[in-house]
Parts: structure tokens; sequence; C-alpha cells
């Protein structure tokens, strides 16, 4: 059994060592387009090597979508398999590449925009290269093993002059833990438009006189259009009892913020708490 472990950690070693890469990168993680119906769109992805190795890369595309959590998390499909896909409008060159050390690679792509298209539609372009395979020979053990990296960026394709960005928020919950003290708000959040939505934003708990008594941030929640998320906050303190107002802010357009393309839609909603005595509370009232 020593010997088998001695191996185990000798070949984990060896593979660690020998796939201790520094993986190519592009320029851009993320693409979006607003592009007339009928019209095409062109742009260029940049893919730099910081390596002293040379590396074969081949391009192709996939679907991708979130998955149910709406924590950012995707799923990925074949091209063209999903109703919101935009991979079948897009083309692109060169498909497959040598990428020197220390070198660039551009790839050049076009999106052929169909006339009835509205909303936002999706797709993803890998860049994908495989290293060589490493062989590991101790004590009678031997493994051959290879290694696919791949690096992505998001396409999101917006039909111009049609995109709707709207949201509902409810379902608000508040619940203090009585073991950790710490008091959960969570609210649902249902995308009602036809693009995608990174929402967030954040809660404060306020008595008559305008005094900020709690406050906190949610987690980012991430959507397409039609599908639901959650978002949660925590805080950790005592308040006084009493009745309260709870407000909500809510950033809906996170997504436009981060490509630097302005400030989205901000949702504010206010509803009453009471607490208890003991600090927990004792009611919850409708969001406004």
């Amino acid at each position: 059994m020593r010997r088998i472990c001695l191996c185990l950690i000798f070949l984990f070693l060896f593979v660690s060592q020998a796939f201790a890469v520094t993986p190519p990168f592009l320029d851009k993680q993320k693409v979006r387009l607003s592009i007339v119906p009928g019209q095409t769109a062109y742009g260029d992805l940049v893919m730099e090597n910081p390596s002293a190795e040379t590396r074969q890369m081949r391009v192709y595309l996939e679907d991708w979508n979130y998955l149910p959590a709406g924590d950012g998390s995707k799923k990925f499909a074949p091209p063209g398999s999903s109703v919101s896909s935009c991979s079948p409008w897009i083309t692109f060159s060169p498909s497959e590449f040598t990428l020197p050390a220390y070198g660039k690679q551009r790839i050049s792509f076009s999106v052929n925009m169909p006339k009835d298209a509205r909303g936002t539609y999706y797709s993803v372009m890998f860049l994908e290269s495989v290293f060589g395979e490493a062989v590991a020979q101790q004590q009678g053990i031997s493994g051959g093993l290879s290694l696919a990296i791949r690096v992505g960026a998001l396409f999101y394709i917006e039909a111009k002059g049609t995109i709707k960005r709207s949201a509902v928020i409810n379902n608000l919950s508040v619940k203090k833990d009585t073991e950790t003290k710490k008091t959960l708000v969570s609210i649902d959040l249902r995308n009602t438009g036809n693009t995608d939505i990174t929402a967030g934003g954040s809660f404060h708990i306020m008595n008559n006189e305008g005094l900020i008594l709690a406050r906190s941030e949610f987690s980012d929640a991430y959507t397409f259009g039609g599908s639901s998320a959650q978002l949660t906050a925590f805080w950790k303190g005592n308040i006084p009892a009493g009745k309260y107002s709870l407000v909500l802010t809510i950033n809906i357009g996170k997504a436009l913020e981060e490509l630097g393309l302005g400030r989205g839609p901000i949702i504010i909603k206010e509803a009453e708490i009471e607490i208890g005595q003991d600090g927990s509370v004792l009611k919850v009232g409708e969001l406004n």
C-alpha cells in the first residue's frame, strides 16, 4: 500500500510539473454587439502567447446558457442547439493556426443578423490547444496523459431597437438564525425582458427618522430573458424592537456597466418589517 501511495504521489508531481504551462489568453472575454436586423457587423479577437512554447490552436463555436442556480455558472451545448443561439450567424477566420512563442494571432469574425431577430442571442468562441502527452515511469508504473486547455469569449448579439430590459421582484423573505445571529434577506428576480440581465444591489433598514440601522449587499444574479434567480444578502447584528422600513435597491444593468456601455435600470422597492424584543423578525410586509 505504501509503495502504491508513493507511486501515485510521484505521478501527481510529475504531471503537475509536465503541465505547468502558461496558457494563451484573449484580449476580450466578452463581446457585445448591437446590430440592426438584416445587417452584418464585424470584429476581431486577439490571442497572445505569453510562453516560450509554440501552440497549435483550433477555433470553434458553441452555445451557452446560465445554469438554473443563477450564480453565473454556465452550461455549453452544440452550436445552433439553443433557441437563443446566434452561433449559425457567426463566421470567423482562421479556424486553425500556429501561435508562435510570445506571439499574437488575430481572429476576425462577422455576425450576420437575420431580419426577423428580436432581443439578444448568445454564442461562445472557444480557442483550444492540446498540450503534448506526458509519460511517467516509476517502479513499474507508467501512464500517458494529454491536457487540452481552452479559453473562450462569450458573445452577446443584440437586435438593435428591439431590446427590452425589465424584471419583476417578489417573494421577499427576512429570516434570522438564532444560532449564528445572522439575518438573511432574499428576493426572487424574474427576467421579464428579452435580453440577459445581471442583477445586484443592496438593502438598508431605517427608522421613521431616516436613520439607517442595517445595510448589506446582495449577491449578483444572472438570467436570460424569461428565467428567474434569487438574490441573497446577510447582515449580523441587533436592531431594537419596533417597526422599520426595508428598502431594496436593485441594479438590473450590471451587464452593461461591466462592459462600459452605460448604466442600466434601477428598481427600488420598500416594505415594512417588525422586529421583536429578542431581535427576531415578527412580520414582513408586501413590497411596494
